[in-house]
């Protein structure tokens, strides 16, 4: 099966269209027709076996959103379909337009309301002909234009797609995908709706949900490059100063890097900062105290902070007069002085309950807004101004630790002492002790750690605790373990995982990809595949075959082509070995770990023999999570060698190498799972003997005769 790279979407353009016909409400027939389509060329649903189920009905989901204070779809019809378990991931509802639009190279944003009952992808899919090919099929699918983040279940969501093309191609038909996750594991079908197809120059969705709103979307990324928000910091009582940095890259103007914590007391003076590059800006701080959700910005007559107001400090504030105003000490500023970012401390209220409250620094100019300003004449996205959310822990001086056990005890291990209501230092390592009953042993420890341990773990979007699992095999010789201090800042609840003894099972290693094995010079058992691409354009890895290097010169995925199938054995803990399907199971990807050329660049990643590995070269691979391409999905991921974390794969010259400046979107995979064969791959040479041979049912043979065989996962005549 071949089809077209749609998974690099994050970060490239995606097809667009110049459109004729703008807008489909269904209210009333302002389309042409409606089907089911599927790209999937053996599904059932092209076949002709499954007809599918889909009608425009009533709209019966004209529901007030509590957060929005509206309904999000108040129109009397929309179109529902079912999604059927037995169709692909790419099946969906096709609605054939009344009249054709033309792509063009102009980006525009393709709008589709969509309500479902899970959360996952959603994907678009233009079906249509190049003006010049008068032969050409208009159902040639032209685009697929996919979100890159989930959206989102149970709710009406405007989901918005980035689309171009070209030129010279009418678009005739939209395949609307509601769910174009992999429907394998699915048990029953799913009915979801569609509503408000059209096209506009807005890239923002029309529905906002969530809290802590800003004017930005979430992944806008700078207009301009000479300014750009690099980091926060906090100072508390002129202790040492806390600093957050803000991602490189991708170098987005909205930053939420809550998983991070800055630390105050009650009752303690602290002075916010922040590092920018870039002048003649202003920067504001807010806390949200009350934990409802927002930021507000509240300032008597005099431009001094209101009571009750979220914002606690700014370096200048002017209302509606940009020349001259005050910083939230009081202290006019005018002139040269408004080019300052420098914040005045200010007193967390003693009173305040230790918890986790959401912060925001700010940079914009001249506005309290905490979203940031849209004022026309000085936007923040165009001023380059920026926005960091973070975590702000105000806390005592202790941890309250308490365990939470049957069968067994836990036990502080500097002293002894049971866990009821014990004071640690706040922050510090934590060393304790398991002491099982009789007849019990332990698998490991849950450590609970944060506010409101009771209660949920999210409030407002905003993280109150967490959970670290501490097995067993991570115990030393005495029992004891330490727990970091990171995890015990706030409230902590340890509970000891105390079993019947003797029946504790060592766990299986991690692994981030499904795995095969490798037996006596074969593949065995079910071999699960991989599709390898790198960089936002999606070359295509493959066999290098004779070749000094892999060339990076196809984006086409072709999952019968073996030459771009991926095997892995291995684990998290140990590493990665990597083999191809055409190469078979005795050659695996392997690179020198001597760096040659600029930075890497003339260092080749290439099938070599596993048992024959050339000296100074490595071929175990480990893997680390990219965002490079907009995803935190898995299967973005960067590669490098095993002992060398700046050793990371990248497209040089079209040429599979190494990049060891830094990582970006060029350093970027996308392994994504293709397919299953029965592992019977290691043939000798013709006339040689054949180690592992099945018949057409897939059971294993000892001896072999004259027939029609299963070897490699193909078929075979053995005469």
């Amino acid at each position: 099966m071949k089809m077209k790279r749609i998974f690099a979407l994050a970060a490239m353009a995606l097809p667009l269209f110049a459109s004729a016909q703008t807008e489909i409400t269904f209210e009333t027939q302002d389309y042409k027709s409606i089907g089911l389509y599927d790209t999937w060329e053996a599904s059932p649903f092209r076949t002709g076996a499954l007809k599918g189920n889909y009608a425009v009905i009533d709209n019966h989901l004209t529901y007030v959103d509590d957060q929005l204070s509206i309904a999000p779809n108040a129109s009397s019809k929309i179109l529902a379909v079912q999604r059927s378990r037995f169709g692909s991931n790419t099946f969906g509802v096709r609605i054939d337009l009344n009249e054709t639009f033309e792509l063009t190279p102009t980006v525009k944003y393709l709008h589709v309301k969509v309500y479902r009952p899970y959360g996952g992808r959603v994907m678009v899919v233009g079906l249509g002909k190049r003006t010049e090919r008068k032969d050409q099929s208009p159902e040639a699918e032209q685009f697929w234009a996919m979100s890159t983040r989930d959206v989102g279940a149970d709710k009406w969501q405007d989901v918005v797609l980035p689309i171009k093309g070209n030129g010279g191609i009418d678009i005739y038909s939209l395949v609307v995908v509601p769910d174009c996750e992999s429907p394998h594991n699915y048990t029953e079908d799913a009915i979801c709706y569609i509503d408000d197809i059209k096209v506009n120059n807005d890239p923002n969705s029309e529905l906002i949900y969530g809290y802590y709103q800003t004017s930005m979307g979430p992944d806008q990324l700078y207009t301009r490059n000479d300014r750009h928000f690099d980091a926060v910091k906090l100072q508390a009582n002129g202790g040492t100063t806390q600093v957050l940095n803000s991602p490189t890259s991708p170098k987005t103007v909205y930053v939420n890097i809550t998983d991070k914590q800055l630390f105050a007391k009650p009752g303690a003076t602290v002075t916010p900062s922040v590092a920018y590059t870039g002048g003649w800006m202003h920067a504001y701080a807010y806390i949200d105290y009350n934990n409802d959700g927002k930021f507000s910005a509240l300032v008597n007559d005099n431009l001094s902070i209101a009571q009750g107001s979220d914002l606690v400090s700014f370096s200048f504030y002017g209302g509606s007069n940009n020349d001259s105003g005050v910083n939230s000490a009081g202290t006019a500023i005018s002139g040269q002085g408004r080019n300052t970012l420098s914040m005045p401390a200010f007193t967390i209220p003693a009173g305040t309950a230790p918890g986790i409250y959401r912060m925001r620094y700010k940079i914009d100019w001249n506005s309290i807004d905490p979203a940031g300003s849209i004022d026309q004449s000085n936007p923040i996205l165009g001023n380059g101004g920026g926005i960091i959310d973070v975590m702000l822990n105000i806390h005592g001086d202790y941890a309250n630790v308490n365990d939470a056990n049957r069968n067994g005890e836990v036990l502080s291990a500097v002293d002894g002492e049971r866990l009821v209501k014990y004071n640690a230092p706040f922050g510090q390592d934590f060393k304790i002790k398991m002491n099982p009953e009789n007849g019990f042993e332990y698998s490991g420890v849950i450590v609970k750690c944060g506010y409101n341990l009771q209660g949920d773990s999210i409030v407002h979007d905003n993280i109150q605790w967490r959970k670290l699992f501490l097995e067993r095999q991570e115990f030393d010789s005495e029992d004891c373990i330490v727990i970091p201090g990171e995890y015990m800042r706030g409230d902590v609840e340890i509970e000891g995982l105390f079993i019947e003894k003797g029946t504790y099972v060592e766990p299986e290693k991690p692994k981030r990809y499904e795995t095969t094995k490798v037996e006596n010079g074969d593949f065995v058992g079910n071999i699960p595949w991989y599709t390898i691409q790198i960089g936002q354009q999606g070359y295509v890895l493959a066999d290098n075959g004779s070749a000094s290097y892999i060339a990076l010169n196809n984006t086409e995925v072709d999952t019968e082509n073996p030459a771009q199938l991926w095997c892995f054995t291995g684990n998290e803990e140990d590493g990665y070995y990597i083999y191809n399907k055409q190469a078979g199971p005795t050659k695996v990807l392997a690179a020198p770990t001597t760096m040659s050329g600029t930075t890497g660049a003339n260092s080749y990643p290439v099938l070599k023999d596993k048992d024959n590995l050339p000296s100074g070269y490595t071929a175990v691979w480990r893997f680390m999570d990219s965002n490079s391409l907009g995803s935190t999905d898995v299967a973005y991921a960067y590669m490098y060698e095993d002992g060398y974390v700046a050793n990371k794969v990248n497209n040089r010259d079209n040429k599979l190498a190494f990049w060891t400046g830094g990582q970006d979107s060029g350093s970027t995979l996308q392994i994504r799972h293709a397919m299953y064969t029965t592992g019977i791959y290691n043939v000798k040479g013709e006339g040689g003997k054949v180690k592992t041979v099945y018949d057409l049912q897939g059971r294993q043979l000892a001896k072999v005769e004259k027939g029609i065989y299963i070897v490699g996962g193909e078929k075979v005549l053995v005469k």
